[in-house]
């Protein structure tokens, strides 16, 4: 069962990716805006963690899932590590 986050509303990071003429299923890990947009959604599910911490939990996210990081895969990483 997918993580609780992956059913909010993603539509502010989906059209900001569409704008860019990206595919919005998919997380980039080079793109400074995406990071701190995860950091702010993940903090609201995870309040007692530390932007620090969430952004080590990426960065680790970023190094084992491989190629394109398609959303779920990344944020189910993301949260097991949290």
């Amino acid at each position: 069962m997918p993580h609780p986050i992956l059913n909010e509303d993603w539509s502010e990071y989906d059209n900001r990716k569409i704008r860019d003429k990206r595919d919005a299923r998919f997380v980039s890990c080079e793109e400074p805006w995406e990071i701190e947009y995860l950091v702010t959604k993940i903090g609201k599910h995870k309040p007692k963690k530390t932007d620090a911490e969430i952004k080590t939990a990426i960065k680790q996210c970023c190094q084992t899932v491989p190629g394109n990081k398609p959303r779920p895969e990344f944020m189910e990483c993301v949260m097991a590590k949290l």
